[in-house]
C-alpha cells in the first residue's frame, strides 16, 4: 500500500496535514545498507501526508456537505528547489522531490550526494513554515561520505543558497544548529506548516550503532530567508 495515496475523510486530512519524519540513518560508508535499510530504525513518523482527495460516500440520505480537497496546500503551487549549495563547508548538492516511502518515513535519495526535499510540505520561498531538505550523511552507493557529513560544522551566520526550478536563486542564513538524539527530535516542529518561513536541512550524526544499523542523532540546521 502506499501511504501518499490513501483516501480519507476531511476530518482525518486534517489531522494528516501534519510531517512525516525524516528517515537518513545510513551508517559508515562500506556497510552493506539498501535504502530501505536506511530508513529503517529511524524515528517513527508522526502522521502520513494528506491524500490527494478527500471522498465522502454516504449510505443513507444526508444533507449536502461540501467535500474538500486534502492535497498538501501551497507546496506545489511554489517552484521546486533543484539546488543546494552551502559554501562554508563546501557543499553542493542537487535536490530532488520526494515523498513518503512505503513504511511512512520521508525518502531520501540513496546516494549521498543528492538531497531531498519534502514535497509535501512547503517549498522554499514559500510565506510560511519549513521548507525541509534531507540527504544521507554516507552511503554504499555513493562509496563513501556525501557533502552533508559536514552539516554540524556550520556556524551562526552562514549563508546558503538555494536554485529553484524557475532559474531564482534564494539566500538563506544559519540561525542554529543542533545535534539531537533520534528519539528527542520534536518532529511535528520540524515538518510544519505553520509560522515563520525557514529552511531546515537534515542529516545523521552521533555514533554509528551496528545492533539497530543507524547513528544515535540527528543534525539539524535552522536557517532563515535573506530579504532582498
Amino acid at each position: 500500500m502506499n501511504p501518499a495515496r490513501r483516501t480519507v475523510p476531511p476530518i482525518v486530512a486534517a489531522a494528516l496535514a501534519v510531517a512525516v519524519v525524516v528517515a537518513v540513518a545510513l551508517g559508515p560508508a562500506g556497510r552493506d545498507r539498501s535504502a530501505a535499510e536506511a530508513s529503517a530504525g529511524s524515528v517513527p513518523s508522526t502522521a502520513l501526508p494528506p491524500s490527494p482527495t478527500a471522498v465522502v460516500t454516504p449510505t443513507a440520505p444526508t444533507p449536502d456537505i461540501p467535500v474538500r480537497d486534502a492535497t498538501a496546500p501551497a507546496a506545489a503551487l511554489a517552484p521546486a528547489p533543484v539546488h543546494l549549495s552551502l559554501p562554508t563547508i563546501d557543499a553542493d548538492l542537487p535536490v530532488d522531490p520526494v515523498g513518503v516511502a512505503q513504511d511512512g518515513q520521508m525518502e531520501i535519495p540513496p546516494l549521498a550526494e543528492r538531497a531531498g526535499w519534502y514535497r509535501f510540505g512547503p517549498a522554499p520561498g514559500s510565506d510560511r513554515g519549513s521548507a525541509v531538505i534531507a540527504a544521507h550523511v554516507d552511503s554504499d552507493a555513493s562509496g563513501g561520505t556525501g557533502p552533508f557529513v559536514r552539516l554540524h560544522e556550520l556556524a551562526q551566520g552562514d549563508v546558503a543558497q538555494v536554485d529553484l526550478a524557475d532559474g531564482s536563486t534564494l539566500s538563506y542564513r544559519v540561525d542554529q544548529v543542533v545535534s539531537v538524539p533520534k528519539t528527542d527530535v520534536a518532529w511535528p516542529d520540524v515538518f510544519t506548516r505553520q509560522g515563520a518561513p525557514r529552511l531546515v536541512l537534515v542529516t545523521c550524526g552521533g555514533t554509528w550503532q551496528p545492533a539497530v544499523r543507524h547513528y544515535s542523532n540527528n543534525v539539524i540546521a535552522y536557517l532563515s530567508p535573506v530579504g532582498p
